[in-house]
């Protein structure tokens, strides 16, 4: 998920905590799929948290933006 895929999720009235939890499904399932090769097995999942501080980040850059 992109930098813009999720600033259109949060315009579009989802609140920050509901982007994070669509980021971190993104991520995870990405990570499942990489998992399958041997040389990247050892790829981690990441947390909630660890979402949504990816997620307020992009937000606040957005909001900085048009200060």
């Amino acid at each position: 998920m992109r930098d813009d895929e999720i600033i259109k999720l949060w315009k579009s009235g989802l609140s920050k905590y509901q982007v994070a939890k669509v980021y971190e499904r993104s991520y995870n399932q990405r990570v499942k799929i990489v998992r399958y090769d041997r040389r990247n097995r050892y790829e981690r999942f990441i947390t909630k948290y660890e979402a949504l501080a990816y997620v307020e980040k992009v937000i606040l850059e957005e909001i900085r933006r048009y200060e």
